[in-house]
C-alpha cells in the first residue's frame, strides 16, 4: 500500500470510528457544514465514502459570511459544485454578519460565529437532522489556546471545544477531525486528488491567530516535540476542570433562580466562594440567561467591583441583561418587556401580562384578614370608580397603610429592602401618580379598611398561565 492509500484508509478509519462513538447509524441524517477550505472539503469526501459504506443520509451546508466581497460567492458556488458533484443535498445562505455586528456592538468574528450557529440549526430543524459534523482540527484547538492564552482568557477561553454537543434537541453537533492534524488532512486530499479553496487572508501576518499558525506553532514544535498534541491535552484537561466546576455550582445556581429571567446570589452565598468560583458562578448565569458567547474576564470583574458598590448600582451587560448590587447580595437579570396598563372600572376580573386581578364587592361577614399580600380588603366608597393598573413610576406617591405619612414609593421600597428584581415585576393599582395598592406588596391607609366603613371591596391578585385567561378585560 503506498503513501497516499495509506492517508485515505487513516483517516477514513478515525472518522468510522469517531461516527461510531457519536451514534451515528444507517438511519442517522448527517448534515456537513462546507466552507470550501481543505479541511471541510477532506471531511466531506470522508463521509461520502462512509455514508456509501453505511447508508446514512447526507447533505451539505454552507455559510456565505460575505465579507471577502467576489470571494465569498466564489467559495460558495465552488462549495455548491462539490455537493452536485457527490449528488448531494445544499443548502446555503448569505449571513448579514456586518449588519448584525453594528446592531448588537459586537466583533464580526463573534456576529458571523452567532449567525453561523443560527443557519446551522434553523437548516437542521428543517432537514431533520440527527448530526451536523464540523471540521475542527487539533491544529484549531492549539491554536485557540495560544491565542487566548495571549488575551489573557480564563478558564473557558483555554478549554478545548468539545468534541460533540447539542445544537438542538434533536441534532448533535460532532467534530470527527478534532485529533487529526491539518497535515494530515492535506495529505489525504493530495492523495485522493482534491480541490479546496485558500482564503488569502489566513495569511495575512497582521492578524494574530495566522502569527500563531504560521510562525509560533512551528517554532515550538522545534522546540518541544509534538508540542500541537500536548498544548491539545492541556486544553482537553481545562474543559473537564471546566465541566467539573460547573457542575459542583450547580446547586447554587438553582438555589438562585427566580421565577421570572434571572438571578439572585446572597452575599451569605458569594462569601462561601474564593473569587476565581465566583467568576465561574457569575459566567454560569450570564450563559443560562442567553449570552451567547463565553464572557470575558474584564466583563466578568466588572461584577466583583459591583460586589463593593452602593445599593441599587445597576451595571449594563449587553442590550438584554444587566446586573444590580442589592442591599444583601448581586441579581443578574433579563431586561423585561414593559408591563402593560389596564383600566379598572368597577368590579370584576381584570388581567395584566400574565396577572390576574379579581375584584368583588362583599358583605362585612366575608372580610377575612388574612397575612396572604394578595388579597387585600378596601373601603368601597373611599376606592376611586376609575383606576389605573400599572407599572411603578417615577414620581409615584403612597401613603403605606401603617406608616404616618405620604412618601414617594421609591423610598418606601428602598426602606422596605424590596429587592429589585422584584421591583421590576411590581404593579400598582392608581389614580394618576396616587398609589392606592402596591399589588402583592402594602395597601393604602387611604383606602383601607376603618371601623366606620360600610361598603367593602375586595382586591384579589393571582398569577396565571394565558391559557386559562377569561375573556376578562386585558392590557390597553
Amino acid at each position: 500500500m503506498g503513501a497516499g492509500a495509506e492517508h485515505i484508509s487513516w483517516l477514513r478509519q478515525h472518522v468510522r470510528l469517531e461516527l461510531e462513538r457519536f451514534g451515528v447509524r444507517t438511519n442517522s441524517r448527517v448534515l456537513c457544514a462546507v466552507s470550501g477550505g481543505v479541511d471541510s472539503i477532506v471531511l466531506l469526501d470522508v463521509l461520502v465514502a462512509l455514508s456509501s459504506e453505511t447508508g446514512f443520509w447526507l447533505g451539505v451546508l454552507h455559510a456565505d459570511h460575505g465579507l471577502r466581497g467576489e470571494q465569498s460567492h466564489q467559495d460558495a458556488e465552488f462549495v455548491r459544485s462539490v455537493a452536485r458533484a457527490y449528488g448531494l443535498p445544499f443548502a446555503e445562505e448569505a449571513l448579514p454578519v456586518a449588519e448584525y455586528a453594528r446592531a448588537h456592538r459586537c466583533g464580526l468574528e463573534m456576529a458571523a460565529r452567532q449567525l453561523r450557529y443560527d443557519f446551522f440549526a434553523r437548516h437542521a430543524r428543517q432537514m431533520a437532522a440527527t448530526h451536523l459534523a464540523l471540521a475542527h482540527t487539533a491544529d484549531d484547538v492549539a491554536e485557540t489556546l495560544l491565542l487566548n492564552l495571549l488575551r489573557g482568557a480564563g478558564i473557558d477561553g483555554l478549554s478545548a471545544m468539545p468534541p460533540s454537543r447539542q445544537l438542538t434537541p434533536e441534532c448533535l453537533l460532532i467534530r470527527p477531525l478534532l485529533a487529526v492534524r491539518k497535515a494530515q488532512l492535506i495529505a489525504y486530499a493530495q492523495a485522493r486528488g482534491l480541490s479546496w479553496r485558500e482564503d488569502p487572508s489566513n495569511r495575512d501576518r497582521r492578524f494574530l491567530r495566522n502569527r500563531i499558525r504560521w510562525e509560533l506553532l512551528p517554532l515550538l514544535e522545534t522546540i518541544t516535540p509534538a508540542a500541537v498534541r500536548k498544548l491539545c491535552q492541556t486544553a482537553t484537561l481545562l474543559a473537564q476542570a471546566r465541566q467539573g466546576i460547573a457542575q459542583l455550582l450547580e446547586p447554587l445556581l438553582q438555589q438562585a433562580a427566580l421565577a421570572e429571567p434571572g438571578f439572585y446570589f446572597s452575599e451569605e452565598q458569594l462569601g462561601r466562594l474564593p473569587e476565581f468560583l465566583r467568576l465561574q458562578l457569575y459566567r454560569l448565569a450570564l450563559q443560562r440567561l442567553g449570552q451567547t458567547y463565553s464572557p470575558g474576564q474584564a466583563h466578568l470583574r466588572r461584577l466583583l467591583e459591583l460586589e463593593r458598590s452602593p445599593t441599587g448600582t445597576l451595571l449594563p451587560l449587553g442590550k438584554t441583561l444587566y446586573a444590580v448590587r442589592e442591599h444583601a447580595g448581586i441579581s443578574l437579570l433579563q431586561k423585561l418587556p414593559p408591563l402593560g396598563q389596564c383600566l379598572i372600572t368597577g368590579c370584576g376580573t381584570y388581567r395584566l401580562d400574565g396577572w390576574e386581578l379579581e375584584i368583588a364587592e362583599v358583605p362585612a361577614e366575608e372580610v377575612r384578614f388574612t397575612p396572604d399580600p394578595t388579597v387585600e380588603y378596601v373601603d368601597a366608597e373611599r376606592f376611586p370608580a376609575r383606576v389605573l393598573w400599572r407599572a411603578v413610576r417615577a414620581g409615584d406617591r403612597f401613603h403605606p397603610l401603617g406608616m404616618p405619612a405620604p412618601m414617594k414609593l421609591g423610598d418606601f421600597l428602598t426602606a422596605q429592602r424590596i429587592p429589585h428584581h422584584r421591583r421590576r415585576s411590581l404593579s400598582v393599582l392608581a389614580e394618576g401618580s396616587r398609589v392606592l395598592w402596591l399589588c402583592g406588596v402594602r395597601l393604602s391607609a387611604e383606602v383601607c379598611v376603618r371601623r366606620e366603613t360600610q361598603c367593602f371591596l375586595r382586591l384579589q391578585l393571582r398569577k396565571v398561565s394565558p391559557d386559562t385567561w377569561s375573556d376578562a378585560p386585558g392590557t390597553d
